[in-house]
């Protein structure tokens, strides 16, 4: 029986990804999943593909060069796992994640939030990237409501039912940027029973070519569109929690830095998407 499926888009990153494999425990529950995103040869030896050899993991080459969320996609229609764990191909697990596997194997939790920690590649510095969403989870701990993680659009540092997944039919959207904001927006809105466990059991890592450090004003619109969708979809539930607001206004913000012209033209959209919440964020930053 697979009691966990861990999900790995990949592109480019072969080392890195051949690490990220090596820190997955090899357990009978445990099925690997491996979707690369149409790699480029001259980046990536096929021959000596991570994990093609590996009788853990399975390898599925796509062709269509859409995205990370596309390939997640992928994975999810070959996961067989109780669970859904999902990675980047450029982050590692912590030895304590076989600890939670263990632990949570057995939970009736649509989700089961975990903390985690994040480097910089370069150098192997402590990163800041993973400061807001470990704060989220505290709460979580410290007053048993998942809110606040629940709002955060990562899929990492996570382990999802796979019935409840499938159940409400929650997939990726199929963008460049952003394609797990709207995923965890569909989470948040259907989720019934969730926990926070203390366990660190991820390291998320920082590169100057990662896409989150490579931000232009193409992927700032469409990340803004992802959060103008993600808060239309979780305001019915959550409309009262601030936070909801605060990350669709900074991606504006993000558009705003970028190019003014544009940022005006996408404001109406992020206003009725945001509505009062939004405008109090402007009012806020003394916006306009």
């Amino acid at each position: 029986m697979i009691n966990y499926s861990f999900i790995i888009p990949h592109k480019n990153t072969p080392d890195l990804l051949r690490k990220c494999l090596d820190s997955i425990p090899r357990r009978e529950d445990v099925q690997i999943i491996v979707v690369d995103d149409n790699s480029d040869a001259d980046k990536v030896d096929f021959e000596h593909f991570p994990g093609a050899e590996d009788p853990s993991v399975e390898v599925h080459f796509t062709k269509e060069g859409r995205g990370a969320g596309y390939a997640r996609n992928v994975g999810l229609e070959h996961a067989t796992g109780k669970w859904l764990v999902f990675a980047d191909a450029d982050d590692f697990f912590c030895p304590s994640v076989a600890e939670a596997m263990d632990d949570y194997c057995d939970s009736k939790c649509d989700v089961v939030f975990f903390k985690g920690s994040a480097i910089n590649l370069a150098d192997e510095t402590p990163s800041f990237r993973c400061d807001e969403l470990n704060r989220r989870v505290d709460v979580a701990i410290r007053t048993g409501d998942c809110t606040l993680p629940l709002l955060y659009s990562s899929p990492w540092m996570k382990f999802f039912s796979r019935s409840f997944i499938k159940t409400n039919h929650i997939t990726f959207n199929e963008v460049r940027w952003g394609n797990d904001v709207v995923f965890m927006a569909k989470v948040a809105r259907y989720v019934e029973k969730c926990a926070a466990s203390p366990l660190e059991i991820y390291c998320i890592t920082e590169s100057r070519d990662s896409l989150v450090s490579k931000k232009t004003i193409d992927s700032a619109l469409v990340r803004l569109e992802q959060e103008c969708q993600e808060v239309s979809i979780v305001r019915p539930r959550y409309g009262n929690e601030e936070s909801i607001y605060y990350w669709l206004f900074q991606t504006w913000m993000g558009v705003y830095k970028f190019n003014r012209g544009k940022a005006l033209l996408s404001l109406p959209k992020a206003m009725q998407a945001g509505g009062w919440g939004f405008i109090r964020q402007m009012i806020k930053k003394k916006i306009g």
